[in-house]
């Protein structure tokens, strides 16, 4: 998350009755569709993907900004589980203020390819710190996702598409590379961009983690799943979250993409003791908030995508 800046219900699965008689199949109606929750996530899984990104910034002078080692490592680790996961992925580089940075971009390959739900989270750090709350909490619950999906063998009705942006930190370069570089019309696809940037934040001063979805005016709707997951879990959240465009979600919305988004922060203002700093290090993540936010996702993703 930039100084000025600041996911599944249920799914249809048709089900065609057989019978066979002397030897003969006859296709039947088709049965009601059936209800699919999405799994449950664990802690274990993000927080293990969080131990891997800290690893990568211990290695590289506690940093995973572009053009570090750090950055690169983690980089080559979200295409390898991925990939590894089924998934369909694909690498855009490109070069901002000298150093070169790449997004990752992965497709589940299943579901109508002219109606995309998306969801993104910045892989980057700041020079100064790790950045493990900002932004390796958003990779890690998606990667979490990634892996739930793919176990589940989910078939949506539309299709699921993950993006992993670079150089957030420098103003949104990744995903503004991103969106002006798709095909004429391929924007128009895209339903829903759903963005995650700081959602492993710990309770600070006494007071509980905060957590807010994106202003309604821009997410035109789309906060329902997100409304529902935190309102049977009896957390409050703040359905105002002005990001004043100021993370991945703003290019997506500039090219008339409905948008929304989920932090565990109460405002702007409360961003966190370690925020851009060296200690924000897996000891200023709650894996409470982790597994909450991937959960969330879940739900989210899952019902979004039919």
């Amino acid at each position: 998350m930039r100084v000025r800046k600041f996911a599944l219900a249920g799914v249809a699965v048709a089900v065609t009755a057989t019978l066979t008689v002397s030897g003969s199949t006859y296709a039947g109606a088709a049965v009601a569709p059936v209800a699919v929750a999405p799994p449950v996530i664990s802690s274990t899984a993000p927080m293990a993907h969080l131990t891997q990104l800290m690893s990568f910034a211990s290695a590289s002078n506690n940093t995973r900004v572009i053009g570090s080692a750090g950055f690169t490592s983690t980089v080559n680790y979200v295409k390898s589980q991925l990939t590894a996961s089924g998934w369909t992925v694909t690498t855009q580089s490109f070069t901002t203020r000298g150093k070169t940075a790449t997004n990752v971009i992965a497709e589940w390959p299943y579901g109508d390819a002219t109606h995309v739900i998306m969801a993104g989270a910045h892989s980057d750090s700041v020079a100064a710190g790790p950045g493990i709350n900002d932004n390796g909490s958003g990779v890690a619950a998606l990667l979490a996702n990634a892996a739930a999906i793919s176990q589940s063998a989910l078939r949506p009705a539309k299709r699921i598409r993950f993006g992993f942006w670079g150089a957030e930190e420098q103003g949104d370069v990744g995903s503004s590379y991103y969106v002006s570089h798709l095909a004429g019309g391929e924007a128009k696809k895209i339903d829903a961009y759903l963005n995650f940037d700081m959602v492993g934040n710990k309770a600070e001063n006494g007071k509980a983690v905060g957590w807010s979805l994106y202003v309604e005016g821009q997410s035109n709707g789309l906060n329902a799943p997100f409304k529902s997951y935190f309102s049977a879990k009896g957390i409050t959240v703040n359905a105002s979250l002005d990001t004043d465009d100021r993370s991945d979600h703003a290019a997506f919305k500039n090219a008339g993409v409905k948008v929304t988004g989920v932090s565990s922060v109460r405002s702007l203002n409360e961003l966190g003791a370690c925020y851009h700093k060296a200690c924000d290090n897996l000891s200023d993540v709650d894996s409470n908030s982790v597994t909450l936010a991937s959960n969330a996702i879940a739900n989210a993703v899952w019902s979004l995508a039919g």
